[in-house]
């Protein structure tokens, strides 16, 4: 793959902004960070090493296996210093992580931008404190950084690449197999979605069937376990108790299936628009923002950190308009809200713990509604200094 090149300057700045941006979090929040995965993550290797599944004894570790990987490497470095070096050691490889996503969206950027706005765009997501905050308590950094990767290699066209990384990204936390589809319609363009699959799609998407059910068949399948959860920080709670007031008893159950269709519903049509349109760079991006969002806020079951499954992609898409900027960084603060400083204060994960809770996700789902609606209303004509593709 060539990239073409880009300003050293840039480069640095974005490097050293993403690194900043997690030391000044730190120490503003005195270094309370919540622990809770990082000690669920070490819990699970320590069940991997005494030969029991890592969700053994009640963790709470239910991911496929290459989420494993960066738990694996840590926990190997926590044999020199007990926990403290296990999380020092997830804090290194997730600040690279978020390193790596922030240059492939400056990449992606040049794509459909000028260099100035490219580096807005990848400046935006590198000082997103909210998103910074989990790659100190989460690892989410990690799928997000292979499913960037999978982006870029796509646009540059590296179709077969792409298409592996996204199913890598599955093996990781399930979501990244959401852009599989979205790219192989947009790798058909220039010929039809029959010939790709043939030349392409159906020997990769078969190797990754078979993986999974090797993976299934040897009973690696905890990850099922997240399904039935049902959370009050969700769109579908959020309904559900504006049905209670207005008296509807009883319909959380209709809601959730009533929602788990209209997810499908938009996923489908996201695919078919992006299939009748010309399949541009941008249209990717924006099927994508529309697909993950989709999945994320459709379901019975959220936790606050899926944000920065999209906020890379956001992050593109509302560069280039200082609307789109505002209402980027105005998510980002609702979002930190969220989580920590409203946890417990105003929800757990099960109930409401305040009056206030019912009010607070209206505006917080709202915000998200505003930035998808902006983030749709991209236009690459509106940078005045657009380098011609």
């Amino acid at each position: 793959m060539r990239l073409p090149p880009i300003n050293i300057r840039n480069r640095n700045i974005l490097v050293v902004t993403s690194i900043a941006t997690k030391f000044i979090l730190l120490f503003a929040l005195g270094f309370r960070i919540d622990m809770w995965d990082y000690q669920n993550y070490y819990n699970a290797m320590q069940n991997i090493i005494n030969g029991l599944a890592p969700w053994a004894n009640g963790t709470m570790v239910y991911y496929p296996p290459l989420a494993l990987v960066p738990m694996m490497i840590s926990y190997l470095a926590s044999l020199m210093g007990g926990f403290l070096f296990f999380v020092l050691s997830m804090w290194i490889i997730l600040a690279i992580c978020d390193i790596i996503t922030t240059i492939c969206i400056y990449y992606i950027g040049l794509k459909i931008y000028s260099e100035r706005t490219a580096f807005i765009a990848a400046l935006l997501y590198a000082t997103a404190f909210s998103s910074a905050y989990y790659s100190l308590s989460k690892f989410d950094a990690f799928p997000l950084c292979v499913a960037m990767i999978s982006i870029l290699l796509t646009i540059y066209g590296e179709k077969i690449k792409g298409y592996c990384t996204s199913i890598a990204g599955f093996f990781i936390k399930d979501w990244p197999i959401i852009l599989f589809p979205l790219f192989w319609i947009y790798n058909s363009r220039n010929t039809t979605l029959l010939k790709e699959l043939k030349k392409n799609v159906l020997w990769i998407a078969t190797g990754g069937a078979a993986l999974f059910g090797t993976m299934y068949a040897a009973g690696y399948v905890g990850f099922f376990q997240y399904s039935n959860l049902i959370y009050c920080n969700t769109l579908v709670y959020t309904v559900f108790m504006y049905s209670q007031l207005v008296g509807i008893p009883n319909c959380l159950d209709f809601l959730i299936l009533l929602f788990h269709v209209l997810a499908g519903i938009i996923i489908l049509g996201s695919l078919y628009y992006f299939y009748k349109k010309p399949k541009s760079i941008g249209l990717l991006l924006k099927m994508s923002l529309v697909s993950i969002m989709a999945l994320i806020f459709l379901f019975q079951y959220r936790s606050p950190q899926y944000e920065v499954w999209f906020m890379p992609i956001a992050a593109l898409l509302l560069a280039n308009d200082i609307r789109g900027i505002v209402i980027f960084v105005g998510v980002q603060i609702l979002s930190f809200i969220e989580f920590p400083l409203a946890f417990y204060a105003l929800y757990t994960n099960q109930q409401y713990t305040s009056p206030w809770a019912l009010a607070f996700f209206t505006i917080l789902f709202i915000a998200y509604g505003i930035l998808l609606w902006q983030a749709l209303k991209f236009n690459q004509s509106k940078d005045k200094d657009m380098v011609k593709q």
